[in-house]
C-alpha cells in the first residue's frame, strides 16, 4: 500500500520542504547550577533561552552561519558547522519547491529525472547532516538533545523517494 496517491506526490514534495525548513531540526535542554537552558535550532536560526540568569555576551538568537563561532568545543564548533551546511543544502529544495509549486509542469519538463525524486534526495541529505549534527550535540552538548525534525526530514525523504509515480 503506498503511502501518497501518485498524483497527490507534487504536492507532498513541497509541503514537506516547507515543513523541514521551517520546523525545529533539533531541540536541547540542561540544567546545571540553577540554571536551564533550552535551545531550539532551525535550519536558518537558532534561539537559546537561559532561565535563572542573566548572563554577560549571551546571544538568545544567532543565525545559522554565527552558531559554530558560539561554542565551546571543537565537537559543537563541528556541529555548528553541520547546521550551516544543512541550512544551505536546504536552501536549494526550498526555493526548488516555490518555483514547483507555481509551475509543476514547467519543472516537471525541465528535470531529467523525476522532481518528486530530486525533493526526496535534497531532503535526505538535509536529514543526514541535521542528524550529524545532532548526535555531536548528544555526545559534547550537556543534557538531553532530540532530532526533532531532523527525523521528520529523514521520513519524508524515505516517503518521496518511494512514492510509486506510475
Amino acid at each position: 500500500m503506498a503511502w501518497v496517491k501518485s498524483e497527490y506526490a507534487g504536492e507532498l514534495a513541497v509541503l514537506s520542504t516547507w515543513l523541514v525548513t521551517l520546523a525545529p531540526w533539533s531541540a536541547s535542554v540542561f540544567e546545571a547550577a540553577g540554571l536551564t537552558v533550552v535551545a531550539l535550532r532551525f535550519l536558518p536560526f537558532r534561539f537559546q533561552f537561559i532561565f535563572g540568569a542573566a548572563l554577560q555576551n549571551e546571544r538568545p538568537f544567532l543565525w545559522a552561519w554565527e552558531v559554530a563561532a558560539f561554542q565551546s568545543s571543537p565537537e559543537l564548533t563541528l556541529a555548528g558547522y553541520l547546521g550551516f551546511a544543512a541550512f544551505v543544502a536546504s536552501s536549494v529544495p526550498f526555493a526548488l519547491s516555490l518555483f514547483y509549486y507555481f509551475e509543476e509542469g514547467r519543472l516537471a519538463a525541465a528535470l531529467p529525472v523525476d522532481p518528486v525524486r530530486v525533493f526526496g534526495a535534497l531532503l535526505a541529505l538535509v536529514a543526514f547532516l541535521t542528524l550529524a549534527a545532532t548526535v555531536l550535540f548528544v555526545r559534547y552538548f550537556p543534557g538531553l538533545s532530540l532530532p526533532v525534525g531532523a527525523l521528520v526530514a529523514a521520513v519524508l525523504a524515505y516517503l518521496l523517494l518511494t512514492v510509486d509515480r506510475t
